[in-house]
């Protein structure tokens, strides 16, 4: 994803090590750093003769040397000026030339719309700022411009004169696209935007036009009507294939505030259906101020108390995260087969959190396996890497290096943890008044998983590494059977714990050792070659195996020297005669470098060999 939202950590707060602040771009000294994001920073500058304040975009030096991304530069004060509308923000001045591209903006005083979202808004505080947000996106359309990042980070709420409603600008027009194609350019197969408020036609890189910004406001009006997005899903493909085929469950059912009239708009707005949806953004604007009308008359129940209309001036680039900053010990089992590694948790949201480290980061995408160490006993969950933020860019962030993750799947207990810790408190889930003592039989069964718990899927599963998949299925569905009828029994509460992390491991296990491309790649990153040779004997294919050689070398980029290697030292074992050494040679490759189809084949006929010479 390009240009996802930004973690708390990533916005500016101390400005002691910012070379910029104090230089001068152009007219324009730079005073103070308002925030920064993935691709550049944003400071308040002032002019050196008259005095006057612009926001002053900044890309990042270490983006200039990447000509489309200066594009964007291009593409953002193209797009904005060809609008020319007063909802959305101006741009004045742009100067692309290395070493450091940047624009002049207006600067905004305010807040974003994202300092609302969290729990239902009264119709009355939000419609007439989304009635604004349509005209500036009528205009854009009528223009042949799709914004194709609506969110609510990008919807600016400034305050004009005391007591007067807040006057919306719409911001970042980075990744706009012009109808006609003239508009910047990504790369075949590339999904730009934010994936939570994104239409399905965009998130299948369909030609877009004006309604696919009418879904997203949709989006936005049903988080801040219901207090919560359409789709809660965990992970980025989750929330795409839940925009593409999933309908959104009625605002009224997750918020009864919510009027018959309002819900109707932002379910028409959210149709998959191109056809269905309102033709543009104009119409939306029409049905949701009627819908409001139609409310107001009818006297619908008293909503939430609305929040200040614009507090006092912040940035203008807050994250739309609630996140909040903790120290909390965690072991991250990084790797498949690896020893957990203790690092720190120094951020934590709803739906993930932040880990710290210095050293190697895992793949985008991959999956760990992190356990919170809280005063209450350690509870784990499955999470799926979805940021990384390398030393380069936590320099420039000011924040420290590490990587966020997002819970799969967590068990209750650890969801009912996260929620006390956001709540200010300590993790620590009170315990029942009634607390069982606990089950005897339970004990015996889940402590025998407990010391594999960090461990890799066969030991969890107390299973040999080259065990056939239809015996990993057989294990797995005792397994499960065993754990499934734990649930009726009198736990105590740290039982229960446990066994919601055994349950959610060993379904994991499963999943991942009776497929035969996951068991491969697996096996591979845990130096298992015999578990690959078991997925070839039932299916896996040559072709398959080439392309899974290919990641699993991206992801290990010194494998095929090391093993290489070994692979000359077998090569002269076998050209001497000493077969049973060349065998053990092409082993150790093998542990390298598990997924190289020819030294398998190699390996696997010198084998017969020796094991004919044996028998005869």
């Amino acid at each position: 994803m390009e240009d996802e939202p930004k973690p708390a950590e990533m916005i500016a707060t101390d400005e002691e090590e910012d070379p910029l602040l104090g230089t001068q771009l152009g007219s324009f000294r730079l005073v103070r750093r308002l925030g920064r994001g993935g691709m550049g920073t944003v400071y308040l500058g002032e002019h050196v003769s008259i005095g006057s304040r612009m926001a002053v975009k900044v890309l990042h030096e270490h983006l200039a040397a990447y000509p489309e991304l200066v594009q964007r530069f291009h593409a953002e004060a193209r797009a904005v000026n060809l609008i020319g509308h007063e909802n959305i923000v101006s741009i004045f001045d742009l100067n692309a030339a290395p070493p450091r591209p940047y624009l002049i903006m207006e600067y905004l005083e305010g807040v974003p719309l994202s300092s609302l979202v969290g729990e239902p808004v009264r119709a009355e505080v939000w419609v007439p700022v989304l009635a604004q947000a349509c005209e500036a996106l009528h205009a854009a359309h009528q223009r042949g411009i799709v914004h194709r990042d609506l969110k609510p980070d990008n919807i600016f709420l400034v305050q004009r004169a005391k007591g007067a409603p807040p006057f919306v600008k719409v911001l970042d027009f980075g990744i706009a696209k012009l109808i006609d194609g003239a508009g910047p350019q990504t790369q075949a197969g590339i999904i730009v935007g934010t994936p939570e408020y994104m239409s399905p036609e965009q998130s299948r890189s369909q030609r877009l036009d004006g309604r696919a910004d009418v879904y997203s406001l949709g989006v936005i009006a049903y988080q801040l009507a219901a207090g919560q997005l359409p789709f809660t899903e965990e992970g980025t493909a989750a929330q795409l294939v839940a925009h593409q085929t999933v309908p959104p469950p009625p605002p009224r059912s997750i918020y009864a505030g919510v009027s018959a009239p309002i819900e109707a708009v932002i379910l028409r707005a959210l149709a998959k259906s191109l056809a269905e949806r309102y033709e543009n953004a104009l119409a939306l604007k029409a049905a949701l101020e009627a819908a409001l009308a139609e409310e107001l008359r009818g006297h619908q129940a008293p909503a939430p108390p609305p929040p200040p209309a614009v507090p006092s001036p912040v940035r203008e680039t807050p994250s739309r995260r609630r996140a909040r900053p903790v120290e909390l010990p965690a072991k991250v089992v990084l790797r498949p087969g690896a020893a957990p590694e203790r690092l720190v948790c120094s951020d934590i949201a709803r739906g993930g959190l932040f880990l710290r480290t210095q050293g190697e980061l895992p793949p985008l995408f991959a999956r760990v396996q992190v356990t919170l160490e809280l005063p209450r006993g350690p509870l784990t969950s499955t999470c799926e890497v979805v940021r990384l933020v390398t030393p380069e860019q936590a320099r420039l962030w000011g924040m420290a290096p590490g990587f966020g993750v997002q819970f799969v799947e967590p068990p209750a207990d650890f969801k009912a943890s996260v929620a006390q810790l956001l709540r200010g408190g300590t993790g620590n889930t009170p315990l029942a008044v009634a607390e069982p003592p606990g089950d005897m039989e339970a004990t015996s069964l889940l402590e025998g998983y407990r010391a594999n718990l960090q461990k890799d899927h066969y030991s969890l599963l107390s299973l040999q590494q080259d065990t056939s998949i239809d015996a990993v299925r057989g294990r797995v569905r005792v397994a499960l059977a065993e754990l499934e009828g734990l649930r009726g029994r009198p736990l105590s509460s740290a039982q229960r714990s446990l066994l919601e992390s055994v349950h959610t491991r060993v379904r994991d296990a499963g999943e991942t050792l009776t497929n035969l491309s996951r068991r491969a790649m697996y096996d591979a990153l845990l130096g298992n070659f015999r578990g690959v040779e078991c997925c070839l004997a039932v299916g896996l294919t040559a072709t398959q195996l080439e392309g899974l050689r290919r990641d699993f070398l991206q992801r290990r980029p010194n494998a095929a020297g090391t093993a290489r290697v070994h692979i000359l030292t077998g090569n002269a074992y076998e050209r001497n005669g000493q077969l049973e050494r060349a065998v053990e040679a092409y082993e150790r490759g093998l542990t390298v470098d598990p997924l190289d189809l020819q030294l398998l084949q190699r390996y696997r006929a010198l084998r017969r060999t020796l094991a004919q010479r044996a028998s005869s």
